[in-house]
């Protein structure tokens, strides 16, 4: 079985250069930080080949890499003149409808469907489906009759798009979803396809992500043990990830001693929030760590926090949430679609109702205040993720979803949990 990949961003220059700071050797090298490897990961644990496909400004030629760390492939597909001709439209990307036609047309590639039936491919995967590439994509996996899975990782279908899904996304054989809330949506809209829409949840990687002493990892990561620190991690995307209310929240909670704010994340917003924490004097309370491509760094800074914080509007299903729970944090969030399913007020974390810094502020310094509350918390985190998240859990419904997109029978045997990348040293 060798399963197709697409990565549902424009072109790999837009998320992964822009937002990300990657360059295409490092992606190819040594990234390994979203779905698509860790996917590639669990699959070759069963046998199942994987190549991650993404389109690309740079270069006129095809172009075929094999992961570093990962076992999969990795193809970087330049996109046509068409879509580099709609780029030159002011605005193109903007609006709802321009960012669906950008992602359609950046994916009209006329060799596609031969390419792909020479890697071999036996189904496609197709991130967001609530993305304009799934329609180019369903045409492809027509045309080479395999079957094709349209899933959601955090892209709701916008409201001046539903009537063009409505027409298309049929043709997927399954659509998943990462949280219950979109799943009772889709199944909402999408009454006729309601056995096909599956919840297919994120995991964690259990061998990198547990809590380490905490004051040899303080040593490690050269910071000061006399200090307290709360973390969040996320893409520094205001319009999604709300980092204003965190620094709102920071703000109010100066009568705390010692208290750092670790904000771990790059994106087209870290100008303007440098700017904001610079603007309200918090340079010394609030630090930006930038983005952290190392996952066993990652754990180190939640092991020496006292607790995890996600200011986020909406999210789809934050793996972050799952990976600082498998580290024994708590979560203080909002309580917004993606979150709530994974946070159980006043049991594994606490969500504020209202969307604004004060009643953020609020929540942290009730855990803050009180160890023992947050004690209990992150263990009742811990347990959470260790009974529904685990890479064994989901690494069986995926591998029988895929089985079951090609008409074949469940697997019975158990999923046994994959070797973990090696990464560097923390």
């Amino acid at each position: 079985m060798h399963i197709g990949i697409f990565m549902h961003t424009n072109y790999f220059e837009d998320f992964f250069v822009k937002g990300l700071g990657l360059s295409e050797e490092e992606y190819v090298q040594s990234y390994h930080n979203d779905f698509s490897f860790d996917y590639a990961r669990l699959l070759h644990s069963k046998g199942i080949r994987t190549t991650i496909y993404n389109f690309t400004r740079r270069g006129s030629e095809v172009r075929t890499y094999q992961h570093g760390i990962v076992d999969c492939t990795i193809k970087f597909i330049p996109v046509g003149m068409l879509y580099k001709a709609y780029c030159l439209i002011p605005l193109s990307h903007r609006t709802p409808i321009g960012k669906f036609v950008s992602q359609y047309v950046s994916t009209i590639q006329k060799d596609l469907a031969d390419i792909l039936r020479a890697d071999g491919i036996d189904l496609i995967y197709a991130q967001e489906y609530a993305s304009g590439r799934f329609e180019r994509l369903a045409a492809v996996a027509s045309r080479l009759h395999i079957p094709i899975i349209a899933a959601y990782h955090g892209g709701s279908i916008h409201k001046w798009i539903m009537p063009v899904k409505k027409r298309t996304l049929h043709r997927a054989n399954f659509l998943t979803t990462l949280n219950e809330d979109e799943q009772a949506s889709m199944v909402k809209h999408f009454s006729s396809m309601k056995e096909r829409i599956r919840l297919l949840p994120n995991f964690v990687n259990s061998a990198i992500f547990y809590r380490r002493e905490r004051q040899e990892t303080l040593a490690k990561l050269g910071l000061d043990p006399g200090n307290r620190y709360v973390i969040t991690v996320g893409r520094l995307f205001e319009h999604q990830k709300g980092h204003s209310f965190l620094v709102a929240a920071a703000e109010q909670l100066r009568h705390i001693p010692n208290l750092k704010i670790l904000i771990a994340g790059g994106g087209p917003d870290e100008q303007s929030l440098r700017t904001m924490i610079r603007d309200k004097g918090l340079e010394d309370r609030v630090i930006l760590l930038g983005t952290i491509r190392d996952k066993e760094v990652l754990a180190g800074y939640y092991s020496i926090s006292e607790l995890f914080v996600l200011p986020s509007r909406y999210e789809g299903l934050p793996l972050v949430i799952l990976e600082a729970g498998a580290c024994g944090l708590p979560t203080v969030a909002f309580n917004v679609m993606g979150v709530r399913g994974l946070v159980q007020h006043g049991v594994n974390g606490i969500l504020a109702d209202k969307l604004d810094g004060t009643s953020l502020a609020s929540a942290l310094e009730t855990l803050l205040g009180n160890q023992a509350l947050r004690a209990e918390m992150g263990a009742a985190a811990l347990n959470h993720v260790q009974a529904h998240y685990s890479e064994e859990i989901i690494g069986t419904k995926l591998h029988n979803l895929l089985r079951e997109s090609l008409g074949l029978e469940p697997d019975p045997r158990p999923f046994t949990k994959p070797v973990a990348p090696k990464d560097r040293a923390m």
